[in-house]
């Protein structure tokens, strides 16, 4: 019979414990990615039932409410704006106007696609910045917004038919990508956004 001897603790090998960590490392990530996601959906569908409740719970309440956003969006180059402006709702005379202030300098032509958070086509919104309106009928697909403002400008958009429940989330595309816009419960609700130009 023989006697075997006790083994001895060895250290891993380097190869493993590099591996062991870039998974460790990799599994933090996730975790962070999927917690800033829930928080993400969380606020936005707070948001949505806080609105709910705020205007379920009064229904003589007749004030209208404002919601403010922030939006950085990107210019539209002086030489694309006849042709962006063709496909826009202004009457030939708004375009016009807006084409000589391009010209001097006082207006910029902006880009702000937009749709239904929803998927839901139908809801009618105007948007309006310097004076000018624009009717837009929203889709489940992203469909350009040009807008005409100064370096900095409010847009506010405002729904004309009675948003789809549980609330009309409109979803606009800005420089920094697609952001969700403050949601819409009730036609006397307005979005204010303020509007910088990269």
């Amino acid at each position: 019979m023989t006697v075997q001897p006790e083994p001895k603790p060895q250290l891993l090998p380097k190869q493993e414990t590099s591996r062991s960590l870039s998974l460790w490392a990799g599994g933090t990530l996730l975790a962070v990615a999927s917690i800033g996601a829930g928080a993400f959906f969380f606020t936005h569908s707070t948001s949505a039932t806080a609105a709910l409740s705020s205007t379920s719970g009064n229904p003589t309440a007749s004030a209208a409410s404002t919601f403010q956003a922030n939006a950085q969006l990107s210019m539209i180059a002086p030489g694309d704006a006849p042709k962006a402006l063709a496909g826009t709702s202004f009457t030939e005379e708004q375009k016009s106007r807006i084409m000589a202030a391009v010209q001097r300098g006082d207006m910029r032509l902006v880009e702000m696609p937009v749709l239904d958070g929803a998927g839901v086509t139908g809801q009618t919104i105007d948007v309006t910045v310097s004076g000018l309106t624009q009717r837009i009928v929203l889709t489940g697909q992203f469909q350009r917004l040009v807008l005409p403002i100064a370096e900095a400008a409010q847009v506010t958009i405002d729904p004309v038919t009675m948003p789809h429940t549980p609330a009309l989330i409109i979803g606009a595309m800005t420089a920094l990508g697609p952001e969700a816009l403050p949601s819409l419960t009730a036609l006397n609700q307005r979005i204010v956004l303020d509007v910088i130009v990269q």
